[in-house]
């Protein structure tokens, strides 16, 4: 099964219903190709992927083609072999919400929240040492893919151009990580020896000098002569 999920992990990101649908009747060994380009969104669904991925009795491959932030990266660290190309990303940290009411409300979300946490960083730890992972989490810690490859969450490193990322939740940073990916335009170069700056100043100055010079007038093409005898025979034949 080859698929791809990109954008914002939400229920209704079609990409996830496709997977979770594809899921249903694939063969019980059968190899998984996923490519992955998110911004992440939400940590249960990461988990609930991983956990399937991590189930399913085939290989699963998973290529980062842009980015793998948030509950994306957790949905990689249900591969048997992880992937990206050399100029994409991961990146990770703890679990975040939104809360209101009061105190003894705000108080609970945040302990839930850590609760989350918790789960986020158990889904790591199966690659990388927990007090290491925990460190990177709270850091909200953007990988390279070189730096990945070091810590052991992905075990290969291919060629190519990543992907621009599609994201309503997380707009601002996914346009920061696109700006990175357009090309820069290369800068003029000035390196322009003595001998050359010279011989360039030189034929300068023989144009210039050539336009001031005073031009010669061209002379009129004198009046042609004509043949008299010719003249007269004519006037004569009339």
């Amino acid at each position: 099964m080859k698929h791809k999920i990109k954008g914002d992990i939400i229920s209704w990101n079609s990409s996830i219903w496709d997977f979770n649908y594809m899921m249903k009747s694939i063969k019980e060994d059968e190899d998984i190709d996923l490519s992955i380009n998110s911004y992440g969104g939400d940590a249960f669904i990461g988990i609930d992927i991983c956990n399937t991925l991590r189930d399913h009795k085939g290989y699963v491959t998973v290529t980062i083609t842009g980015i793998a932030a948030s509950a994306a990266s957790v949905m990689c660290m249900g591969a048997d072999k992880i992937r990206a190309y050399a100029n994409t990303m991961m990146m990770v940290h703890n679990a975040q919400t939104f809360a209101y009411g009061d105190a003894k409300k705000l108080r609970k979300s945040a302990d839930n929240v850590e609760k989350v946490s918790q789960a986020v960083l158990k889904s790591y730890t199966n690659r990388v040492d927990e007090e290491k992972m925990k460190n990177l989490l709270d850091e909200e810690t953007y990988l390279t893919a070189e730096e990945a490859l070091a810590l052991g969450l992905i075990d290969e490193i291919i060629d190519g151009d990543p992907e621009e990322v599609e994201s309503e939740l997380y707009e601002n940073k996914a346009k920061e990580f696109n700006n990175k990916l357009a090309p820069k335009q290369p800068e003029p170069s000035s390196n322009i020896d003595e001998n050359t700056l010279k011989q360039m100043f030189a034929e300068f100055k023989n144009e210039l000098t050539n336009e001031l010079k005073p031009k010669e007038p061209i002379p009129e093409p004198a009046p042609k002569q004509q043949n008299l005898g010719t003249l007269f025979l004519n006037l004569g034949g009339k």
